[in-house]
């Protein structure tokens, strides 16, 4: 009998590949993927540039992560659903995205929005990491101060449990009405130094008594998304 592991989505033309862009997009990017399953990009790149066709195993397991269709990914039939999705999963952990840009540069202001999509994560490759969904959010860097750490449009995720600030660490943060993603530094007396990777942005002095600054941590950057 016949590996059904071993059978292969057919490809037409590249229209497979341009689809597996949209589930890969959804799931958080090619980088995404291969933390949380046995994919590698190299074989991602070669599915969606369609120099190989995709197994079926892992064509199910990105589907199943996306909340889409087998079926649409196959034919393009009709439209992605996140119906077929397994929300009470034990696998799996749906974090909440938000549709808001948190600067990588100088700061820009934002609103409340609302959650826009659910980005899937092994829940044992969060608890390997000691992170909890419930305190998860994740949201898209903008600018280019945290370079070469985080790139423009890069999907961050946040763990909102941990708002202290560290010496070293990443922490998205609002800083008079502005998200600012930073590394920090505590000054003894003085506040906490605002840090970008990218040495062409000069640090920054905060105080937290609140007489300069609004200082609110949001939380720890725990996992960044990078495309490929």
């Amino acid at each position: 009998m016949a590996d059904k592991s071993s059978e292969m989505v057919p490809k037409t033309e590249n229209e497979i590949g341009t689809r597996l862009k949209t589930i890969v997009a959804r799931i958080g990017g090619a980088q995404a993927v291969a933390d949380q399953t046995e994919i590698s990009l190299s074989s991602l790149r070669r599915y969606i540039n369609g120099d190989t066709d995709i197994k079926l195993q892992d064509a199910s397991l990105l589907c199943s992560m996306a909340g889409v269709s087998l079926a649409w990914l196959a034919s393009g039939e009709g439209e992605p659903s996140a119906e077929d999705k397994a929300a009470n999963s034990d696998e799996y952990a749906y974090i909440p995205g938000y549709n808001i840009q948190v600067s990588a540069g100088n700061g820009t202001s934002v609103d409340q929005e609302p959650v826009t999509r659910l980005l899937a994560f092994r829940r044992k490759w969060l608890a390997f990491r000691g992170l909890h969904e419930k305190d998860l959010a994740v949201v898209f860097a903008k600018g280019d101060s945290m370079e070469p750490t985080i790139s423009d449009n890069n999907t961050i995720m946040v763990d909102r449990s941990d708002s202290i600030p560290q010496d070293g660490r990443m922490y998205v943060m609002r800083v008079d009405g502005h998200l600012l993603v930073k590394r920090t530094q505590i000054v003894p007396g003085q506040g906490v130094q605002l840090i970008s990777d990218n040495k062409d942005y000069p640090p920054m002095l905060v105080k937290i008594d609140g007489s300069d600054s609004d200082l609110e941590v949001v939380g720890r950057v725990v996992w960044i998304g990078k495309d490929v």
